[in-house]
């Protein structure tokens, strides 16, 4: 009964109900009609997928001026669970609140720790390796539903409580790393849209022409007969890329635009690669391929927001792609323009990557920290 990773602490840890270490209490009243931009602060059920995604809450978002007649408010070391969702797994989330008087909203399961066990404990604890352990407890089909009752038979696993701050200590400092790198990826890619705008408005235009003229437009293939099979190259759908091995190949420089799915996606990419049907290629280009990119980023949206065609799935046509006018500049501004851009762009792929192994080091941390 210990983990894998351990701090220099000695001893088993002990499985305990949730019964045995938590009072269980559920929230009251609130709905999203009730929030305004002053009163009391408040959390209700739905900020805990959409709002608060670490563990520990630190800052209250919503406030109320409503007057409820028996609000149930929180204390310091309380543990919330939303009682209903649309899936289990979405509502298996645990948040630790260190506040008091914060108002807790209908549909929370409210855990109050007693001595010697830490909410933001068994938060990490439940979000992690319990998380399907809660999961396999929620009722119901299209709306499910969790109740305290089910909550208290959960076995979690419980060392000293010093070892729990310890723990705590480090997963909370991980989480700050994972918090200040997503606002600098926000605001780096705020500024990149921004200097885009600015770049391609203020450059002297020397022909517009449309997109049909600058490129060759192909599709990816559905059809069996037209399928090569590989296996080995980049492969590219409407909406993500992975690998597969039927599919339409192409080599060469490319862009790669979603044609359903998400709507106007576009990758540039240098190879060979495979792609599947309504994604649309563009090669044998008359101009800088990245230039291009840049400026379909800003005019593409917005076509295709006035010409999709609407069915059970929105798409768009080639017929949209080779109308768009396209504003020429000589190529030395155009590769100017390329080369400042790809600096930025450059800059958060690299803080993007270094998001991405906090994630991974904080999953690995949640998956063997615990028993």
């Amino acid at each position: 009964m210990v983990p894998n990773l351990r701090f220099s602490y000695k001893g088993d840890w002990s499985k305990r109900k949730l019964n045995e270490i938590c009072q269980f209490f559920k929230g009251n009243g609130l709905s999203k009609s009730d929030l305004s931009n002053e009163g009391f602060p408040c959390i209700l059920y739905g900020e805990l997928y959409t709002t608060y995604k670490n563990e520990v809450i630190s800052d209250i978002i919503s406030k109320t001026n409503t007057t409820l007649s028996n609000p149930f408010l929180s204390r310091n070391n309380d543990l919330i669970i939303p009682g209903s969702g649309e899936d289990p797994i979405d509502i298996a989330v645990a948040r630790a609140i260190y506040q008091n008087d914060i108002i807790l909203g209908g549909d929370l399961n409210i855990l109050r720790p007693k001595s010697n066990v830490s909410a933001a404990f068994l938060s990490y604890q439940l979000n992690g390796v319990r998380r399907y352990d809660i999961a396999k407890k929620a009722q119901g089909k299209s709306i499910v539903h969790l109740h305290n009752s089910d909550l208290k038979e959960v076995l979690v696993s419980i060392p000293s409580y010093e070892e729990q701050l310890h723990i705590v200590k480090l997963l909370t400092k991980i989480d700050e790393m994972i918090e200040i790198q997503s606002k600098i990826i926000d605001r780096l890619y705020s500024q990149i849209k921004y200097i885009k705008g600015q770049i391609l408005n203020m450059t002297t235009i020397t022909e517009t022409k449309p997109l049909g003229q600058l490129c060759n437009i192909s599709t990816g293939k559905r059809d069996a007969n037209e399928m090569k099979s590989n296996g080995s190259y980049k492969f590219f759908t409407c909406s993500k890329d992975d690998y597969c091995i039927d599919t339409y190949s192409f080599d060469g420089e490319a862009l790669i635009i979603s044609g359903n799915g998400e709507l106007g996606l576009i990758k540039y990419y240098n190879g060979k690669f495979d792609a599947y049907q309504r994604t649309y290629v563009l090669q044998n280009f008359k101009c800088h391929p990245k230039y291009l990119m840049y400026i379909l980023q800003n005019k593409l949206p917005k076509k295709i927001e006035k010409e999709k065609n609407v069915g059970a799935m929105p798409y768009i046509v080639l017929k949209t792609l080779t109308s768009i006018n396209i504003d020429i500049l000589n190529m030395h501004d155009q590769i100017k323009i390329v080369n400042i851009l790809n600096k930025f762009e450059e800059k958060l792929e690299n803080d993007r990557i270094l998001l991405e192994l906090f994630e991974k080091e904080k999953s690995f941390l949640l998956k063997n920290l615990f028993v």
